[in-house]
């Protein structure tokens, strides 16, 4: 099963943060700031596959330059604390070929983004894993702003904007493992209907290349797991248990997983029962938030023929 992985960040002066330097890091290029006066070089970022701007028809071309772009947006905002730009990450099936992966991001990035006035930067990154496999992954960092037919900053598109504070919340809960909370209070957001169309954009590309993977998570739905008794920690502290080692670390390893699956079974029982229209959300949340608890998940089956996924 293909990872599924969707992310919002918002790039704001008031954090000391620019986005001609954020697309200088995402491009790998160097590129300077005319608003701040500053240089911003990163050519020796080395896992940056492809990079491309998108435009919709009524702008220039020569804010295809992300330097033009980016200044363009940074010198046409004049409040202090404003916010320049904001950027949605997603992951990309490792079962798609590297052209697949562009023609994927390419097509929601126009559909979601530039269809509806925004540019998109859009870069294509491919590090390596904490399994040894690859981690292909884009960046469409997209502007504020809809431009003019001359160039000019039109107003903020407030309607592609997220109250951060919201987003902020349903991040907080997904960390703290309230999933269910998190796929209701993200209801009614862009996040939420952004979610939603990356895993249909994703799972149409992966079955128009014949694999047979998914971005799906009903296999967690399938488990018919009776509660089993355990202490409850929270899953944030999850990560500092992974210094021991033996058998001390296998016992806490099955605590772990025991303690999760409770709490998801517990979850996903409260979604059926108060809104069964959210069920496939929950369920896919609960797969992203699984991996990131339990890496070993985003590993292939071994020679013992174990399948991670269930």
């Amino acid at each position: 099963m293909a990872m599924y992985h969707l992310r919002v960040k918002f790039v704001k002066r008031s954090a000391g943060r620019s986005s001609v330097a954020a697309s200088a890091y995402r491009s790998g290029q160097k590129l300077t700031d005319q608003r701040e006066g500053k240089t911003h070089d990163y050519t020796r970022k080395s896992d940056v596959e492809f990079s491309e701007v998108l435009l919709p028809d009524h702008m220039p071309v020569s804010l295809a330059s992300r330097e033009a772009l980016w200044n363009a947006v940074e010198t046409g905002i004049k409040r202090k604390d404003g916010q320049p730009a904001f950027e949605v990450e997603v992951a990309l099936p490792r079962e798609l070929s590297r052209e697949q992966c562009v023609e994927l991001a390419r097509s929601f990035a126009l559909d979601q983004f530039v269809s509806k006035g925004l540019p998109v930067d859009l870069n294509i990154h491919r590090p390596t894993a904490s399994d040894g496999g690859e981690h292909p992954h884009a960046h469409l960092l997209i502007s504020t702003r809809r431009f003019n037919d001359d160039g000019t900053l039109d107003r903020a598109a407030t309607d592609m904007q997220d109250n951060p504070a919201a987003v902020r919340r349903v991040y907080a809960l997904e960390e703290a493992g309230k999933i269910d909370e998190a796929v209701i209070a993200q209801r009614g957001t862009n996040l939420g209907q952004w979610r939603e169309a990356w895993a249909d954009y994703s799972n149409r590309f992966l079955a128009d290349s014949g694999s047979e993977s998914r971005v799906d998570h009903r296999t967690l739905a399938a488990q018919q797991i009776d509660r089993e008794p355990t202490l409850n920690i929270g899953f944030a502290f999850y990560g500092l248990l992974r210094g021991f080692t033996g058998h001390l670390a296998d016992r806490i390893d099955q605590w772990k997983q025991i303690d999760w699956r409770n709490a998801m079974r517990g979850q996903m029982q409260r979604i059926r029962a108060t809104r069964p229209d959210l069920t496939a959300e929950f369920l896919a949340h609960a797969r992203e938030y699984g991996q990131r608890f339990f890496p070993e998940l985003e590993r292939e089956p071994t020679d013992r023929g174990l399948d991670h996924e269930r």
